[in-house]
């Protein structure tokens, strides 16, 4: 499976953040105007501001306190304390000054955001007959005003609360979408991993048993038919047909022998070179898919064990195959360089690459099957990619393991 990048949908949460920001802010600028207000018009507005100075200090502190919910302690009560004494200093400000009635607005949004639905919708009742009553006792003379301002801002403020919890509510359910989501994929790449490790298991299981079979049938046969025939030559008066015999038999053996080695040996490398395997991969490549290949040998080529030009076309074949199914390339170019020390084979196409970092070159069978199989020969792979900027692949093994 390739990487894809899963984070969680923010969704509505810049909207929640707004929303939270406006309902504190709101609160903040409407005590702030009163207690101005009381600075300016009232004779004694030492009390007053001081109330509204204490109320201020218990919002920010309910900011931080109202979060110690029942998340973090067991208990669900802290949130409601801290409303409740919110109230209480709101009740005293209004009591002392009509300039504070209109804080009711921002405790409606803090009913709903604080309390159950049910309770939240009678506290806004009560607060919005107590800002009524706190009008009509500070001598409101506009009635129209004073009932229908706060009738009107508890429905707006109650309005804004429940879409606050709606979105509340989808981001809440959102996020365990993408917590599911998550573990669903991380168990998906240990299954991967998992059947990954079973397959080679039993394909080694299956091909040892298949040597096991041919060995048995060809090589151990000629051995014990070689060995009777000496026996019977030592005791024999005229050896000559004997040794005649077992020439031929050991001639027959040979060939059984290179006929399994041959069954290790790639179909592509039996009558061809490691560089005539690879450019019959580029035209297959290209014929199939349109990908245009190049190959270019660097240096002066000389002859590689078969178990290098095996592990180097099994390579080839495993990053063409990515190249085929995932790069969306137009172009890719082979590279085959011999130095004294190393003999190394590039990869690189113009596709869209991929993050080298992130889950799918962690997980990918293919490539930790390429590291594997030139580890087992002192050899190394690396591989550069970047979304959007292709990929290079470099295969390399040491000189000295092949001499």
């Amino acid at each position: 499976m390739q990487h894809s990048d899963l984070q969680p949908d923010s969704g509505p949460a810049p909207v929640l953040r707004v929303m939270s920001l406006g309902a504190h802010t709101l609160f903040v600028v409407l005590l702030g105007v009163g207690a101005v207000r009381c600075l300016i018009d009232d004779t004694r507005p030492v009390p007053t501001v001081l109330l509204s100075a204490v109320v201020l200090g218990w919002y920010l502190l309910g900011v931080w306190f109202a979060r110690r919910s029942a998340s973090a302690t067991g208990v669900d009560w802290y949130g409601p304390f801290w409303f409740g004494v919110l109230v209480l200093g709101w009740l005293g400000l209004a009591a002392l000054s009509v300039n504070f009635v209109w804080v009711a607005f921002p405790l409606y949004f803090l009913c709903f955001h604080v309390l159950s639905t049910r309770v939240a919708v009678a506290a806004t009742v009560a607060i919005t007959a107590v800002a009524i009553g706190g009008s009509l006792w500070h001598g409101g003379t506009n009635v129209v005003a004073t009932f229908l301002g706060p009738i009107f801002g508890a429905t707006a403020a109650a309005g804004m609360a429940v879409i606050y919890q709606q979105l509340l509510r989808d981001v809440r359910q959102r996020r365990r979408l993408f917590d599911e989501l998550a573990r669903s994929h991380t168990e998906l790449l240990d299954a991967q991993d998992e059947l990954a490790a079973l397959q080679r298991e039993a394909g080694a299981v299956d091909e040892r048993a298949r040597l096991a079979r041919d060995i048995h049938d060809t090589l151990a046969q000629g051995f014990s038919s070689i060995v009777l025939l000496a026996r019977a030559g030592a005791r024999s008066a005229e050896p000559a047909p004997i040794l005649a015999q077992i020439a031929e038999t050991a001639q027959e053996n040979l060939g059984e022998a290179r006929r399994v080695v041959a069954a290790l040996t790639p179909s592509v490398l039996e009558e061809a070179s490691l560089e005539s395997a690879l450019r019959r991969l580029l035209a297959q490549l290209c014929e199939h898919t349109g990908i245009v290949g190049e190959l270019v040998v660097d240096g002066e080529a000389v002859p590689l064990p078969m178990d290098y030009d095996v592990a180097l076309l099994r390579v080839a074949q495993s990053a063409l195959a990515n190249v085929r199914l995932h790069s969306r390339a137009r172009q890719v170019r082979l590279t085959l360089s011999f130095t004294p020390d190393e003999v190394r084979l590039d990869v690189v196409d113009d596709g869209i690459g991929f993050d080298s970092d992130g889950e799918f070159a962690a997980a990918s069978f293919g490539l930790r099957s390429m590291r594997e199989r030139l580890a087992s020969f002192g050899g190394s792979l690396v591989v550069e990619a970047a979304p959007g900027d292709g990929t290079a692949l470099a295969a390399t093994l040491p000189m000295a393991g092949a001499e």
